[in-house]
Formats: structure tokens, sequence, C-alpha cells
């Protein structure tokens, strides 16, 4: 089947967009680009959240378009990222990417909305250019989009500081990037960052997920890890922590998943690690992986020298819950009486520079 060469429709327009002082229970989204009213008759908005923090609810309703205007109204309890797809004929013709207004960043992606009121209009400073891309029209836009996109879109990890939350409190983007970069933030981080937002955000489902998370590492910073251990390998023996921790002066958890590519890229730089501390440091993989035979079959294939623990078939998601684990590949490494010594988002040359501190 041929594959007919269009038109990339790059629409270089500035969005007006306006917005609501006071907190609101709902929100909607009212467009008028009517100069593309003969490129679609429907309009699909997509709204998700995200099932990490608690929001696995996605919604996709129609409207319709009338000489390129069309409205949309939407009551939500959190935040969420939303996409607008253009129809005709109840086939996709286009979908609206927007851009980030700061263009020295050059990121593009979803709206993020709360209970806001957004209005776009593209009728001014309309330039189209035509390029040959595939067989679908994509719509760009320069985006100075809502306030809470802005912020989503320029918050980086480096940005999450306590002077940027005291600075904006009441913004679920910090909440949610906070949220996503907990594993590489120290105990003593988490508690000061989180201490910082405004009451309201610390009555929403997503603080309550990451207080939840906290109060979780606190609990593992004073009873360490040694608690609820049994897992089993690959043959269904099961071990407890003094067995797996073989009486070594640390303990590195590796936690992974079959399915993780970062996680199987890692391994030769583990294995090197391995024959090189394997004398103090005892090492464990801990997989959260939901398939017995996946997970039996990667690691019969990876050949990693060290011990490989699971909760299948029993307790596929017992890693996961016992250890809050929402992200692989994650190391920690562990006392010989299972305390924490180091718990980073996959930082291997940290855990490093601790044991040769220990030598």
């Amino acid at each position: 089947m041929k594959t007919k060469a269009t038109v990339l429709l790059l629409l270089l327009s500035t969005l007006l967009i306006s917005f609501s002082v006071k907190e609101q229970d709902s929100g909607y989204i009212k467009a008028d680009i009517s100069k593309l009213n003969k490129d679609f008759d429907k309009v699909v908005i997509k709204m998700w959240g995200n099932e990490l923090l608690g929001d696995s609810i996605q919604t996709s309703d129609t409207v319709y378009a009338r000489d390129g205007k069309f409205e949309y109204h939407f009551k939500i309890k959190e935040p969420k990222n939303t996409e607008i797809f253009l129809l005709k004929d109840d086939k996709k013709v286009a979908s609206r990417v927007f851009i980030n207004r700061f263009k020295e960043k050059n990121v593009c992606g979803a709206l993020y909305l709360g209970n806001e009121n957004v209005e776009i209009n593209t009728n001014r400073d309309f330039t189209p250019v035509e390029m040959n891309v595939g067989d679908t029209k994509v719509y760009v836009v320069n985006y100075e989009g809502s306030k809470g996109t802005d912020m989503k879109l320029t918050v980086s990890s480096e940005k999450i500081t306590p002077v940027f939350i005291k600075a904006n409190p009441d913004n679920f983007a910090l909440l949610h990037g906070l949220f996503w970069i907990k594993e590489s933030r120290s105990l003593k981080q988490l508690q000061e960052l989180s201490s910082l937002f405004s009451d309201r955000l610390k009555k929403s489902i997503s603080y309550s997920i990451l207080k939840n998370y906290i109060n979780k590492r606190e609990k593992f910073a004073k009873e360490g890890y040694s608690k609820n251990f049994n897992w089993v390998d690959i043959n269904n023996k099961h071990y407890t922590f003094e067995q797996a921790k073989n009486d070594k002066q640390f303990l590195l958890l590796v936690f992974w998943a079959s399915w993780c590519g970062p996680c199987r890229q890692e391994i030769p730089e583990l294995k090197k690690f391995y024959n090189e501390y394997k004398d103090k440091v005892s090492m464990i993989s801990l997989s959260i992986d939901e398939s017995f035979i996946k997970w039996k079959n990667a690691v019969e294939k990876e050949k990693m020298p060290w011990l490989n623990l699971s909760g299948l078939p029993e307790n596929p998601n017992g890693i996961k819950k016992e250890y809050n684990i929402t992200a692989v590949p994650n190391l920690i490494l562990l006392d010989k009486d299972g305390k924490i010594l180091i718990g980073n988002f996959n930082n291997l040359p940290e855990i490093i520079k601790i044991i040769e501190r220990n030598k």
C-alpha cells in the first residue's frame, strides 16, 4: 500500500490563554482555530493521570467542531496531562502538539491542566509552512500555555529545591516532579522538601502517596531490611536475610526486572563490580517481575554469579510492596545489620566510594 507524502503544517501562532484567579472546582478548554475548519469536524480530548500516583483514570471524550471552534468542560481532582486530536470523518487527521514557550528548552508535550479555564485562538500570526512527512498532518504551535504546563515543562530535578518549592508551594508539577526523583534524594532531603508544600497540596492524593513512601523510608532507616525478608530463587529455595547476606561487610540490593532495558544493560558493569568487591560485598538481585517464566529465562540467560530472588510465583508483587519500589533499576547498599548506607537511584559510583572508604 502506497503511502502518500503529505504536508506538515507548522502553525507558528500565538495562543491567547486566560485563567481564573481564584481556585475552581471545574475548568474548560475553548478554542477558535477556524482557519483549520476544512481539515477537521471533531475533536478528541484525552486526559490522563499517573497510575503510580494513585490516578489510573483516563478519559477520552469527543466533541463536535463547528467552523473551527470547539469547547470542552471538565472537572478533575488533580492536574492531568491533556492532549487534543483532530478528526475528519471519524479518522484522526492531526494531533495538536503544544510546544513549550521557553524556546531555548526545545521541549514539547501535552497540556498539564488543573481545574482552570484555557482559551486557544490561532487566528493571529497564522503562518503555515509546508513539509513532506508521512500521511498525517500534525499541527505544532508556539505554546504559551497554562501555569501548570509551563511549570511542568520547565521543572528539572535541579529545580526541585527548597528555594523553588517555597516560591511555588501550591504547584502540583513540583509535587509530581519530586515524586519521580524520590529515589535519588536522601531521606532528610525528602522530609525537608515535602514539608514545604502548601496545606492544600498536603491534602491531595499525590501528597499522601509521597508521604507513605517517605514513612516507609523512615521505617527502613530505623529497622533496616532484615525484617520480612523471605524471597525465593528460580528453584523455589527460600532465603532469609542472614542466609542471603552471607556474613559479608556489605549487602548490595539490585532491584530490576526482565523487561527493563536499562536493568539488562547495566549487568556487565555489575559483574565487574562483583568480581572486584565480592570478598566484602554480597549481592542480591530482587526482581519485580510478574511472570515467573520471563524472570527465570532472564536469570538463566544473563548468568549473574550472585543470588537472584523474587516473590514469584506465590507473591508476585511482594518485593514492590515491601520495599516501595516504583522504578528500576535501583541500587541500595546495606551494612551487615541491614541498615541503609545509601539508597540512590542506580548510583554505582557513589556505592563504590562508600565501600572504598570502609576498607
